[in-house]
């Protein structure tokens, strides 16, 4: 789709990215009933802008955020884009931009978001391990599963390696297992802290010790350096058009996605065994080893 003058050589694209970032290689998401973020298709719709030979370039996302794998790759895939074309990139966020959102946006040349969005969550969450002590008996019905306990079921593994069976919900986890999986949420949390550092401006010790993981409305954002500006789409188009001195602008659009909250809230109470339903997301991202995501939509 596009708008402006037809025959302008200042393109201005425009992707649209909705949901959760997944890298989608075992057809988890089929059929795209549900928004997300495929880092593999965002690559191949910049590959095809490049031919476009765009003059500049706004990611409008709203994303929770996602697995470390995909939302690194993803991020790598937009700073090689820009690398590659020397364009400024824009991100803008109407409803969301946390976590693995962020951690993309800090690809950016400038952020902005709409009044009202929520920007932040700048931490990493590890899987949780349930652990049901002295098991008596498993059981599903109309109510959910339910599980009683009171010293009566064992559970027999085969494993070889100490720790093979990390979370194994019928014994309780070692102090030295949940210290290695500390480490690893340790280790991504320095990596985004430190891009985010480094992005925007912010002292590490800032990000770790004031502005934290939690999440910020727009005013709060913009008064952490979180983000640029507070404007609508509209603002954020003329903004570019001054910044880069076009007398003339086409802006070429990719097809745009349905929110992902719209999703949520039409299929949370779907109750349907749908092989790929969405709770199989939700799982995806509850066992996951790392995620950036906020722990509070991790179980969806």
């Amino acid at each position: 789709m596009t708008e402006g003058i037809s025959n302008s050589n200042n393109v201005i694209a425009n992707i649209n990215l909705n949901g959760p970032i997944f890298n989608n290689n075992s057809n988890l998401l089929r059929n795209n009933l549900y928004d997300y973020i495929n880092p593999a298709q965002v690559k191949s719709y910049l590959e095809e802008l490049k031919e476009l030979q765009i003059k500049a370039l706004i990611i409008n996302i709203n994303s929770p955020g996602g697995t470390v794998s995909a939302t690194a790759e993803l991020e790598q895939i937009i700073y090689e884009f820009k690398k590659s074309t020397n364009i400024k990139v824009y991100f803008y966020t109407k409803e969301i931009l946390a976590s693995g959102g962020y951690w993309v946006a800090t690809t950016a040349d400038k952020i902005f978001a709409s009044y009202g969005s929520i920007i932040g969550s700048i931490g990493v969450s590890g899987p949780s391990w349930f652990y049901y002590n002295m098991p008596t008996s498993l059981s599903s019905g109309i109510f959910g599963q339910t599980i009683e306990t009171k010293e009566g079921i064992e559970v027999f593994n085969q494993n070889a390696g100490e720790g093979k069976d990390l979370f194994n919900p019928f014994r309780r986890p070692k102090t030295n297992e949940i210290q290695h999986l500390q480490d690893i949420v340790d280790d991504v949390y320095n990596d985004f802290i430190t891009k985010v550092s480094k992005s925007r401006k912010i002292e590490i010790s800032n990000i770790k010790n004031n502005i934290g993981a939690l999440i910020y409305s727009s005013n709060q954002a913009k008064s952490n350096f979180l983000i640029d500006d507070i404007l609508n789409y509209e603002t954020l188009i003329n903004l570019i058009i001054k910044e880069n001195e076009f007398e003339n602008y086409k802006i070429y659009e990719n097809k745009v996605s349905n929110s992902f909250f719209t999703h949520l809230l039409a299929k949370y109470m779907d109750q349907t065994n749908d092989e790929y339903s969405f709770k199989k997301i939700c799982r995806n991202l509850e066992t996951n080893i790392s995620v950036v995501i906020p722990i509070y939509l991790k179980d969806c």
